[in-house]
């Protein structure tokens, strides 16, 4: 089994609020980071904003299906990714609806955090200045767990999506464009 992190690739475009404040939908952003760090669902209590492009890379005249959101705080995705991603990852997040440009996209928000990280075998490092927060080096994970194809984890859950090999082949046949999979753990070479 292998697992990766899925991000939205720097080639193509990173969105984020249009209002950082979430005027119009009063406190939204600071429910979605909570939501997003802790595994809750907020899809009833949601209302759609805006987004916009914050940054486009080398690839930024193509129109991606998933995106960067926020700068590594996760993805987004297209109603064309979402119409082929959906069975495969909705009983796993939840998919919040947001305006980019007169289109409606969708942020991810994983609901399953697992504690399935491998503490004896993983290197993790301590964060100057004040060594408070961590760094994980090199993943490792239990073998113990059914892993979803979408997923965070509690050692790393203010940031990082994860995601099962199944989801990455489901990724690479589909044809969608944006994203990045870097393999984080293989069990055959644990």
């Amino acid at each position: 089994m292998k697992l990766f992190r899925l991000y939205g690739s720097q080639d193509f475009w990173t969105v984020h609020y249009k209002d950082e404040r979430g005027i119009g939908n009063k406190g939204i952003k600071d429910k979605y980071y909570l939501a997003e760090y802790k595994g809750i669902r907020i899809a009833n209590k949601w209302k759609k904003v805006e987004v916009k492009i914050t940054f486009k890379g080398e690839q930024g005249m193509k129109k991606p299906d998933i995106m960067d959101f926020g700068g590594l705080l996760g993805i987004a995705i297209t109603s064309h990714a979402k119409d082929i991603l959906k069975d495969f990852i909705l009983p796993y997040c939840e998919l919040l609806p947001v305006d980019l440009d007169g289109s409606e996209i969708y942020i991810v928000n994983p609901i399953v955090i697992l504690n399935c990280l491998n503490h004896k075998k993983s290197v993790i490092e301590s964060i100057p200045p004040l060594y408070k927060e961590q760094k994980i080096i090199k993943y490792a994970f239990k073998y113990d767990f059914e892993y979803p194809p979408i997923f965070r984890i509690t050692d790393n859950s203010t940031y990082g999506i994860f995601v099962n090999e199944r989801m990455v082949e489901q990724l690479n046949k589909s044809g969608i464009i944006g994203y990045h999979a870097k393999e984080l753990w293989d069990s055959n070479e644990d």
